[in-house]
Protein backbone atom coordinates (compact mmCIF):
# COMPACT_ATOMS: atom_id res chain seq x y z
CA UNK A 1 0.00 0.00 0.00
CA UNK A 2 1.57 3.13 -0.90
CA UNK A 3 -0.23 6.86 -0.19
CA UNK A 4 -0.97 9.16 -3.24
CA UNK A 5 0.19 13.04 -2.41
CA UNK A 6 -0.94 15.13 -5.44
CA UNK A 7 -1.79 18.48 -6.51
CA UNK A 8 -3.87 18.83 -10.04
CA UNK A 9 -3.74 21.64 -12.01
CA UNK A 10 -6.45 22.11 -15.02
CA UNK A 11 -5.02 23.46 -18.42
CA UNK A 12 -7.14 24.08 -21.54
CA UNK A 13 -6.64 21.81 -24.29
CA UNK A 14 -5.26 24.94 -26.70
CA UNK A 15 -2.36 25.26 -24.08
CA UNK A 16 -0.98 21.63 -23.87
CA UNK A 17 1.84 22.45 -25.67
CA UNK A 18 2.82 25.32 -24.17
CA UNK A 19 2.78 22.64 -20.71
CA UNK A 20 5.09 20.45 -22.29
CA UNK A 21 7.16 22.78 -24.14
CA UNK A 22 7.73 24.40 -20.78
CA UNK A 23 8.50 21.39 -19.08
CA UNK A 24 10.99 20.14 -21.97
CA UNK A 25 12.89 23.58 -21.43
CA UNK A 26 13.25 22.97 -17.82
CA UNK A 27 14.81 19.78 -17.73
CA UNK A 28 17.67 20.92 -20.44
CA UNK A 29 18.20 23.91 -18.68
CA UNK A 30 18.72 21.48 -15.36
CA UNK A 31 21.59 19.81 -14.41
CA UNK A 32 22.56 16.52 -15.48
CA UNK A 33 20.47 13.47 -14.24
CA UNK A 34 18.17 16.41 -11.93
CA UNK A 35 15.59 16.63 -14.43
CA UNK A 36 14.49 13.62 -17.55
CA UNK A 37 11.31 13.49 -19.60
CA UNK A 38 10.06 9.37 -19.71
CA UNK A 39 8.55 8.08 -22.69
CA UNK A 40 4.86 9.01 -22.99
CA UNK A 41 1.92 6.23 -22.44
CA UNK A 42 -1.11 5.62 -23.68
CA UNK A 43 -3.10 4.86 -20.59
CA UNK A 44 -6.44 2.65 -21.24
CA UNK A 45 -8.38 2.53 -17.41
CA UNK A 46 -11.62 0.49 -16.84
CA UNK A 47 -13.26 1.38 -13.57
CA UNK A 48 -15.88 -1.01 -12.14
CA UNK A 49 -18.76 -0.30 -9.47
CA UNK A 50 -22.25 -1.29 -8.66
CA UNK A 51 -25.22 0.08 -10.74
CA UNK A 52 -25.54 1.69 -7.34
CA UNK A 53 -22.65 3.00 -6.45
CA UNK A 54 -21.30 1.19 -3.75
CA UNK A 55 -17.61 1.95 -3.91
CA UNK A 56 -18.28 5.40 -5.30
CA UNK A 57 -19.89 6.08 -1.85
CA UNK A 58 -17.42 4.62 0.08
CA UNK A 59 -14.94 6.76 -1.22
CA UNK A 60 -12.86 3.83 -3.33
CA UNK A 61 -12.17 3.32 -7.10
CA UNK A 62 -11.62 -0.17 -8.77
CA UNK A 63 -9.55 0.01 -12.04
CA UNK A 64 -7.92 -2.14 -14.45
CA UNK A 65 -5.55 -0.34 -16.49
CA UNK A 66 -3.66 -1.41 -19.72
CA UNK A 67 -0.22 0.00 -20.22
CA UNK A 68 2.84 -1.13 -22.49
CA UNK A 69 1.55 -4.70 -22.38
CA UNK A 70 0.66 -5.05 -18.94
CA UNK A 71 -2.54 -4.86 -16.79
CA UNK A 72 -2.54 -3.15 -13.76
CA UNK A 73 -5.18 -3.63 -10.92
CA UNK A 74 -5.72 -0.26 -8.45
CA UNK A 75 -7.74 0.14 -5.78
CA UNK A 76 -7.78 3.97 -4.34
CA UNK A 77 -9.72 5.08 -1.41
CA UNK A 78 -9.83 8.74 -0.10
CA UNK A 79 -7.21 9.74 2.21
CA UNK A 80 -6.92 12.13 4.69
CA UNK A 81 -7.86 15.94 4.44
CA UNK A 82 -5.46 18.11 2.48
CA UNK A 83 -6.58 21.55 1.37
CA UNK A 84 -6.70 21.22 -2.28
CA UNK A 85 -4.63 18.61 -3.29
CA UNK A 86 -5.73 14.55 -3.22
CA UNK A 87 -4.35 12.40 -0.78
CA UNK A 88 -5.20 8.41 -1.00
CA UNK A 89 -4.48 5.12 -0.47
CA UNK A 90 -3.04 3.42 -3.41
CA UNK A 91 -3.01 -0.59 -3.80
CA UNK A 92 -1.43 -1.96 -7.24
CA UNK A 93 -1.29 -5.56 -8.38
CA UNK A 94 -0.17 -6.78 -11.24
CA UNK A 95 -2.60 -9.14 -13.08
CA UNK A 96 -2.62 -11.24 -16.06
CA UNK A 97 -5.50 -10.23 -18.13
CA UNK A 98 -8.01 -7.15 -18.25
CA UNK A 99 -10.28 -8.88 -15.79
CA UNK A 100 -10.90 -8.20 -12.43
CA UNK A 101 -9.30 -10.54 -9.10
CA UNK A 102 -11.56 -9.80 -6.60
CA UNK A 103 -9.84 -11.72 -4.52
CA UNK A 104 -6.87 -9.25 -4.45
CA UNK A 105 -9.30 -6.89 -1.98
CA UNK A 106 -8.63 -8.56 1.07
CA UNK A 107 -5.17 -7.16 0.90
CA UNK A 108 -7.69 -3.61 1.29
CA UNK A 109 -9.19 -2.00 4.49
CA UNK A 110 -12.13 -2.22 3.17
CA UNK A 111 -14.97 -1.02 5.49
CA UNK A 112 -16.62 -3.37 7.53
CA UNK A 113 -19.93 -3.81 5.41
CA UNK A 114 -17.73 -4.16 2.11
CA UNK A 115 -15.75 -6.93 3.48
CA UNK A 116 -17.74 -10.00 2.60
CA UNK A 117 -17.56 -8.93 -1.39
CA UNK A 118 -21.57 -9.71 -1.79
CA UNK A 119 -21.89 -6.37 -3.58
CA UNK A 120 -19.57 -7.44 -6.29
CA UNK A 121 -21.46 -10.31 -7.71
CA UNK A 122 -23.00 -6.93 -8.94
CA UNK A 123 -19.69 -5.02 -10.25
CA UNK A 124 -20.13 -3.88 -14.24
CA UNK A 125 -17.85 -1.19 -16.20
CA UNK A 126 -18.98 1.90 -15.58
CA UNK A 127 -16.63 4.31 -17.71
CA UNK A 128 -13.47 4.63 -18.80
CA UNK A 129 -10.50 7.01 -18.94
CA UNK A 130 -8.20 6.40 -22.29
CA UNK A 131 -5.34 8.94 -22.71
CA UNK A 132 -2.15 10.30 -23.62
CA UNK A 133 0.46 10.53 -20.53
CA UNK A 134 3.39 12.58 -20.88
CA UNK A 135 6.28 11.88 -17.94
CA UNK A 136 9.07 14.17 -16.40
CA UNK A 137 10.49 13.78 -13.23
CA UNK A 138 11.69 16.55 -11.51
CA UNK A 139 14.36 17.45 -8.52
CA UNK A 140 13.11 20.78 -7.02
CA UNK A 141 14.70 21.74 -3.46
CA UNK A 142 15.64 18.54 -3.01
CA UNK A 143 11.79 16.84 -3.78
CA UNK A 144 11.40 14.15 -6.51
CA UNK A 145 8.41 14.93 -8.29
CA UNK A 146 6.80 13.81 -11.02
CA UNK A 147 5.10 16.01 -13.49
CA UNK A 148 2.09 14.05 -15.98
CA UNK A 149 0.78 16.12 -18.40
CA UNK A 150 -2.51 14.20 -19.29
CA UNK A 151 -4.93 14.41 -22.42
CA UNK A 152 -7.80 12.27 -23.18
CA UNK A 153 -11.32 11.46 -22.32
CA UNK A 154 -13.25 10.17 -19.75
CA UNK A 155 -16.52 8.03 -21.47
CA UNK A 156 -19.19 6.18 -20.20
CA UNK A 157 -23.21 4.78 -21.49
CA UNK A 158 -23.84 8.79 -20.41
CA UNK A 159 -21.35 10.62 -22.16
CA UNK A 160 -17.84 11.86 -22.28
CA UNK A 161 -16.13 14.11 -20.78
CA UNK A 162 -12.57 15.76 -21.55
CA UNK A 163 -9.32 14.77 -19.77
CA UNK A 164 -6.75 17.96 -19.84
CA UNK A 165 -4.72 18.28 -16.74
CA UNK A 166 -1.35 18.74 -14.83
CA UNK A 167 -0.52 16.31 -11.95
CA UNK A 168 2.21 17.11 -9.56
CA UNK A 169 2.67 13.76 -7.67
CA UNK A 170 5.41 13.74 -4.70
CA UNK A 171 7.34 11.16 -4.85
CA UNK A 172 9.89 11.80 -1.40
CA UNK A 173 10.42 15.11 0.25
CA UNK A 174 8.50 17.89 1.00
CA UNK A 175 4.62 18.37 0.19
CA UNK A 176 5.03 22.23 0.07
CA UNK A 177 7.28 21.48 -3.01
CA UNK A 178 4.62 20.69 -5.04
CA UNK A 179 3.32 24.33 -4.02
CA UNK A 180 6.39 25.95 -5.07
CA UNK A 181 7.11 24.20 -8.39
CA UNK A 182 3.09 24.38 -9.60
CA UNK A 183 3.90 28.18 -8.64
CA UNK A 184 6.73 27.94 -11.48
CA UNK A 185 4.96 26.73 -13.91
CA UNK A 186 1.63 28.81 -13.07
CA UNK A 187 3.97 31.93 -13.59
CA UNK A 188 4.32 30.93 -16.96
CA UNK A 189 1.55 29.06 -18.21
CA UNK A 190 -2.44 29.90 -17.63
CA UNK A 191 -3.27 26.77 -14.99
CA UNK A 192 -5.76 26.62 -11.79
CA UNK A 193 -6.07 24.02 -9.06
CA UNK A 194 -8.64 21.40 -9.82
CA UNK A 195 -9.91 19.36 -6.99
CA UNK A 196 -11.71 17.44 -9.51
CA UNK A 197 -10.16 13.68 -10.22
CA UNK A 198 -10.55 11.27 -12.97
CA UNK A 199 -12.99 8.97 -11.14
CA UNK A 200 -15.23 11.93 -9.73
CA UNK A 201 -15.27 13.10 -14.01
CA UNK A 202 -16.53 9.30 -14.79
CA UNK A 203 -19.14 9.48 -11.77
CA UNK A 204 -20.54 12.71 -12.67
CA UNK A 205 -21.46 11.68 -16.23
CA UNK A 206 -24.22 9.50 -14.86
CA UNK A 207 -25.02 11.53 -12.01
CA UNK A 208 -24.60 15.21 -12.96
CA UNK A 209 -23.98 16.35 -9.73
CA UNK A 210 -21.15 18.82 -9.20
CA UNK A 211 -19.57 17.85 -6.02
CA UNK A 212 -18.88 20.66 -3.00
CA UNK A 213 -17.03 20.56 -0.43
CA UNK A 214 -19.49 20.04 3.31
CA UNK A 215 -20.74 23.46 4.51
CA UNK A 216 -19.29 24.20 8.21
CA UNK A 217 -21.13 24.40 10.74
CA UNK A 218 -22.05 28.08 12.69
CA UNK A 219 -19.79 27.33 15.10
CA UNK A 220 -16.62 26.21 12.93
CA UNK A 221 -13.41 28.37 13.33
CA UNK A 222 -12.19 31.37 11.37
CA UNK A 223 -9.65 28.16 9.39
CA UNK A 224 -12.25 26.31 8.42
CA UNK A 225 -14.32 28.53 6.74
CA UNK A 226 -11.65 29.63 4.80
CA UNK A 227 -10.82 26.24 3.75
CA UNK A 228 -14.71 25.84 2.62
CA UNK A 229 -14.80 29.07 0.71
CA UNK A 230 -11.15 27.99 -1.05
CA UNK A 231 -12.82 24.76 -2.56
CA UNK A 232 -16.20 25.92 -3.01
CA UNK A 233 -14.48 28.68 -5.08
CA UNK A 234 -11.89 26.01 -7.10
CA UNK A 235 -15.49 23.33 -7.57
CA UNK A 236 -17.01 26.47 -9.27
CA UNK A 237 -13.94 27.34 -11.12
CA UNK A 238 -14.05 23.53 -12.60
CA UNK A 239 -17.71 23.66 -13.01
CA UNK A 240 -17.90 26.72 -15.32
CA UNK A 241 -15.47 25.06 -17.64
CA UNK A 242 -17.21 21.56 -17.54
CA UNK A 243 -20.56 22.78 -18.29
CA UNK A 244 -19.28 25.98 -20.37
CA UNK A 245 -21.44 28.00 -18.49
CA UNK A 246 -20.11 31.55 -17.82
CA UNK A 247 -23.13 32.52 -15.83
CA UNK A 248 -20.93 30.31 -12.96
CA UNK A 249 -18.86 33.19 -13.15
CA UNK A 250 -21.56 34.86 -10.18
CA UNK A 251 -20.36 31.98 -7.84
CA UNK A 252 -16.82 31.88 -8.48
CA UNK A 253 -16.29 35.54 -7.36
CA UNK A 254 -18.83 35.51 -4.55
CA UNK A 255 -16.93 32.50 -3.12
CA UNK A 256 -13.68 34.85 -3.07
CA UNK A 257 -15.64 37.59 -1.59
CA UNK A 258 -16.59 34.96 1.38
CA UNK A 259 -13.30 33.70 1.26
CA UNK A 260 -11.66 37.55 1.59
CA UNK A 261 -13.43 37.76 4.84
CA UNK A 262 -11.25 34.76 6.12
CA UNK A 263 -7.81 35.99 5.00
CA UNK A 264 -4.66 37.80 5.44
CA UNK A 265 -3.91 41.26 4.60
CA UNK A 266 -1.54 40.27 1.58
CA UNK A 267 -3.78 37.27 0.61
CA UNK A 268 -7.01 39.61 0.48
CA UNK A 269 -5.35 41.80 -1.61
CA UNK A 270 -4.26 39.28 -4.11
CA UNK A 271 -7.81 38.13 -4.09
CA UNK A 272 -9.22 41.68 -4.64
CA UNK A 273 -6.95 42.24 -7.68
CA UNK A 274 -7.61 38.54 -9.27
CA UNK A 275 -11.30 39.74 -8.58
CA UNK A 276 -10.87 43.34 -10.42
CA UNK A 277 -9.10 40.79 -13.80
CA UNK A 278 -12.13 38.66 -13.99
CA UNK A 279 -13.98 41.48 -13.81
CA UNK A 280 -12.07 43.00 -16.77
CA UNK A 281 -11.67 39.74 -18.99
CA UNK A 282 -15.69 39.93 -18.31
CA UNK A 283 -16.31 43.38 -19.90
CA UNK A 284 -13.98 43.16 -22.56
CA UNK A 285 -15.19 42.74 -26.04
CA UNK A 286 -14.42 38.83 -25.87
CA UNK A 287 -16.30 36.25 -28.67
CA UNK A 288 -15.68 34.17 -26.13
CA UNK A 289 -16.06 34.68 -22.30
CA UNK A 290 -14.75 31.35 -20.81
CA UNK A 291 -11.61 31.69 -22.65
CA UNK A 292 -11.10 35.06 -21.74
CA UNK A 293 -11.25 33.77 -18.01
CA UNK A 294 -9.18 31.08 -18.58
CA UNK A 295 -6.29 33.43 -19.86
CA UNK A 296 -6.31 35.10 -16.56
CA UNK A 297 -2.84 34.47 -15.72
CA UNK A 298 -2.82 34.64 -12.25
CA UNK A 299 -5.68 32.80 -11.37
CA UNK A 300 -3.70 29.64 -10.55
CA UNK A 301 -1.26 31.62 -8.52
CA UNK A 302 -3.41 33.06 -6.41
CA UNK A 303 -5.37 29.68 -5.96
CA UNK A 304 -2.01 28.21 -4.65
CA UNK A 305 -0.39 30.44 -2.47
CA UNK A 306 -3.85 30.56 -0.58
CA UNK A 307 -3.76 26.87 -0.51
CA UNK A 308 -0.29 26.77 0.12
CA UNK A 309 -1.41 29.51 3.36
CA UNK A 310 -4.35 27.18 4.49
CA UNK A 311 -1.84 24.05 4.71
CA UNK A 312 0.71 25.61 6.33
CA UNK A 313 -2.50 26.68 9.38
CA UNK A 314 -3.21 23.12 9.62
CA UNK A 315 0.05 22.03 9.48
CA UNK A 316 1.44 20.58 6.21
Amino acid sequence: MATELELKLMVQPEHQTKVCLFLDEFCSDGAENQHFRRPTLSLMNAYYDTPEATLLNAGIALRIRAVDGRFIQTVKTRGSSRVGMHERGEWEWDVPTDSLDLSLLKEVPLPEELKDLSWSKDIVEVFRTDFERQIWDIQYNGTEIEVACDNGDVTSPYGRDQISEVELELKTGNGEDLYSFALVLCDKLPLQVNLVSKAQKGARLKNRKIEFPDTPSANSTNLEFAVYWYETWITYWEAMFYLQDEILIQPVRNSMLQLKKCLSDELHNELDELDRSLSDAMNADNDNVLEALAKVEHTGKVMLHIGLWLNQQIQF
